[in-house]
């Protein structure tokens, strides 16, 4: 318990606390007044490699709003959003004004707030039921996003081969590289007493490539790997995991902007519980596309050419499979049954990330 906060007003703080986020960087702190709970982004959180303008710490705030507002409902308070409040702060991100109101009838996403996982385990490839598929499609509220499903099979298994771009480029990329094993945690106690990074069991690697990835992390070790084409390999092999899918999603915006980041965020955390709800498993794939907004805004250096080649080459294949039609694919997951993921990650406690005024 924080002292000073209503306790139906902490368990929507906790919802928003719980949602996911880049190298798990849990990029937000929140402010409450009252029945008010300001929702501001930390930039000091995310200096992800991957990011670009702060993107991917928007699209995480995002969902930090649409996991209170569901909770919210479960505490039978309307919730009002305000966008970006303060013009003269971009890091304030939203305002959420609750008000009581017992005829609220509770979200019953609530529910499946805190069982929302990424799974990285392989996925059975049955098809998606007529019913699954139609609660995914209609989960989307905000007409500003848009998502698609790839059902088809030669489609799911090009996009597969498409998300591991990611780990063809990272493991041959120094930068990217240094920065993905420094984000590794080794152990429970490590991942518990940092509480940012990708705890080592969360990846799902068999025995012997977990051990590999302890040689991996020296960058002259993976160098000479790379130079016998080892990061080929690997990427050939994660697609074919990436593609035991029942179905791949893709989530798109019009502009590029950080509200429209926000926005895409909630609509992605509201497709993800929808999900979780139905007993699937849901894994995202967005290196390339968060390399692919780096290159467009400007910070493809950090990149080869013979990389932007493929990382462009990749997300025009990306566009063509999902129709995109001009618009930014930002996010993608591959979606299936699977048993249950052995670890998760951790989240700073909530006083940690709570000022009270």
């Amino acid at each position: 318990m924080i002292k000073g906060i209503p306790s139906d007003i902490e368990r929507i703080l906790e919802a928003g606390n719980s949602a996911p986020s880049g190298e798990n960087c849990q990029p937000w702190h929140f402010i409450v007044r009252d029945k008010t709970i300001e929702v501001h982004l930390l930039p000091e959180r995310d200096q992800s490699a991957y990011s670009w303008g702060q993107r991917t710490s928007y699209l995480a705030n995002g969902a930090v709003v649409e996991n209170m507002i569901i909770a919210a409902s479960a505490e039978q308070y309307q919730a009002e959003v305000q966008y970006f409040p303060n013009p003269k702060d971009a890091w304030h991100t939203a305002t959420i004004f609750l008000q009581k109101d017992t005829s609220i009838i509770p979200d019953p996403l609530a529910t499946y707030i805190n069982k929302r996982i990424s799974n990285r385990k392989p996925y059975k490839k049955d098809s998606l039921t007529d019913k699954e598929r139609r609660a995914l499609l209609e989960a989307i509220e905000d007409k500003s996003c848009s998502s698609v499903l790839v059902e088809e099979r030669e489609n799911i298994d090009q996009l597969g081969r498409v998300g591991s771009t990611n780990e063809e480029v990272m493991l041959a990329n120094r930068r990217l590289h240094q920065f993905f094993f420094n984000h590794v945690n080794w152990t429970k106690e490590e991942d518990e007493e940092k509480k940012i990074g990708f705890y080592i069991k969360t990846l799902e690697l068999p025995p012997s490539v977990e051990f590999m990835f302890k040689v991996f992390r020296n960058w002259s070790r993976m160098r000479i790997f790379d130079a016998l084409g080892f990061n080929r390999v690997v990427g050939k092999q994660n697609g074919v995991t990436n593609a035991s899918a029942a179905a791949m999603a893709a989530f798109m915006i019009a502009r590029t902007e950080p509200l429209d980041f926000v926005k895409i965020g909630r609509a992605i955390e509201r497709f993800w519980l929808t999900a979780t709800a139905l007993g699937l498993s849901c894994q995202p794939l967005t290196g390339l596309l968060f390399f692919k907004l780096k290159i467009d805004g400007g910070e493809g250096e950090i990149f080869s050419q013979h990389e932007q080649n493929l990382i462009m080459d990749a997300y025009q294949k990306t566009s063509r499979i999902c129709n995109a039609n001009g618009n930014h694919i930002v996010f993608m997951f591959r979606i299936g049954r699977s048993t249950p993921a052995s670890a998760h990650a951790v989240r700073f406690p909530l006083e940690d990330v709570v000022t009270i005024v």
